[in-house]
């Protein structure tokens, strides 16, 4: 059943950014490809769900898209995607989250505890 359940929250995490390019694609019809940088936001019409570019301390630095609901953090997930890995957090506070699945691209995959 866990393994269901990180199965879920990752389809749900890529759907999710899906619907985000999806909804920035057609806001710019001319254009095929959204660019964000450092600092922007996505929100998606009519849904609770947002992304923004940001820098993880922890790993390096590097660029991630934070994707998550909007409101209330604490008991839901969130995703991190970045150009080597890919994260999905559990928020267990206002500002506190747990990695619960950490992934690299075309590579090993860690259920964390």
């Amino acid at each position: 059943m866990k393994k269901a359940l990180v199965v879920a929250i990752v389809a749900t995490a890529t759907l999710s950014v899906l619907a985000i390019t999806r909804a920035g694609s057609e806001a710019r019809a001319a254009s095929d490809v959204v660019r964000v940088s450092l600092g922007d936001t996505v929100r998606v019409d009519e849904a609770p769900v947002g992304c923004r570019v940001t820098r993880l301390s922890r790993y390096g630095n590097r660029v991630f898209l934070d994707c998550r609901r909007g409101g209330r953090l604490a008991g839901s997930y969130g995703t991190y995607f970045g150009e080597k890995e890919v994260l999905v957090v559990r928020f267990v506070g206002p500002r506190k989250a747990k990695t619960v699945l950490h992934a690299r691209h075309e590579g090993e995959v860690a259920r964390c505890r």
